[in-house]
């Protein structure tokens, strides 16, 4: 018997906390218990952090199967690493079959924006196949290289038919939620560092936040019949990274309210009445997915894959 799990990175504080109780709390959990084994995964850096929200979720929902796992989800060998703990985990505290995991919900939200610009070394492989170390902005590194690393590690367990039920009639398929920004532009393909320009953390997240958008358009052609991929603005709730943007001072902090009333996220997850039914959506205030202007420029979407692609390896 294999396991449904839905992951949340960037859960344990802020928006993504939010999003991860509003999973937690929604009813058709119960189907997807009854069909196979189910568990929500809380994902971030700070382990003390992270612990405590899978707690506080825990002590909100019952004995329900929430655990917290550790990943610098910049590093892609952090990634791979990250699928081989949950799928240890649940086979030792659960029972079951490791080598079937399903994703039914991914959400990716993990994301930083330091005043100060700091750099990270990550593994490249270069046009001759040769394996170096390149200095990354950690901006880019984390809000853009994390999205493609946990797609592309948990792509073979994607489904498109995830049981709901006992018997299988009730199914759907993995459902991706890419948390972007309306706030998003200014990318420049020759400085993805912020080596040539003036480094500003709010010019670097709105390219970011554009990256994100080009990404779930083309993994959503990349996991057609596969999977459901969106991209959203999350609403503009005062969390940790606003402050350092300096935006959205006196708006409220992030709840599952929130999320639940004023953004597409549930909608996204799987959880509406009426089934998500598009893939490589931009939605921004509601569940009709809006024109986005960076959907149709097909070349550079592939030359930004390629080159997040370029960083899935692992150290010499």
């Amino acid at each position: 018997m294999g396991f449904v799990v839905d992951i949340v990175t960037g859960s344990t504080q802020g928006i993504g906390r939010a999003i991860a109780e509003s999973i937690a709390h929604h009813p058709q959990l119960a189907d997807s218990k009854a069909a196979k084994p189910y568990a929500l995964f809380l994902i971030g850096r700070n382990i003390e952090r992270g612990n405590e929200s899978a707690e506080n979720i825990k002590k909100q929902v019952g004995p329900f199967p929430v655990y917290f796992e550790p990943c610098d989800l910049s590093n892609y060998e952090s990634v791979v690493e990250l699928k081989g703990r949950i799928g240890q985990r649940l086979l030792e505290e659960m029972g079951g079959d490791e080598d079937v995991l399903q994703i039914g919900t991914l959400v990716n939200d993990a994301a930083e924006c330091p005043v100060k610009q700091q750099f990270v070394f990550r593994p490249r492989i270069d046009k001759h196949g040769a394996i170096a170390s390149e200095q990354v902005d950690k901006q880019f590194a984390s809000n853009v290289l994390g999205y493609h690393f946990m797609m592309k590690v948990f792509e073979p367990c994607f489904s498109s038919d995830i049981s709901l039920d006992d018997n299988g009639t009730k199914t759907k398929p993995t459902h991706i939620v890419n948390v972007a920004s309306n706030w998003a532009g200014n990318l420049d393909f020759n400085d993805l560092h912020f080596k040539l320009r003036s480094y500003d953390n709010d010019t670097a997240y709105r390219q970011s936040k554009q990256c994100d958008r080009m990404l779930s358009k083309i993994w959503s052609e990349r996991l057609d019949g596969l999977a459901l991929v969106s991209a959203c603005h999350p609403g503009d709730p005062c969390t940790t990274l606003s402050k350092a943007l300096g935006y959205n001072m006196w708006s409220a902090a992030p709840s599952r309210k929130i999320i639940e009333m004023e953004s597409p996220i549930p909608y996204l997850c799987g959880f509406g009445s009426v089934p998500l039914a598009t893939t490589g959506g931009w939605f921004d205030g509601g569940t009709n997915p809006k024109r986005c202007r960076f959907g149709s420029m097909a070349k550079d979407n592939k030359r930004l894959f390629d080159i997040c692609e370029s960083f899935a390896t692992a150290s010499k």
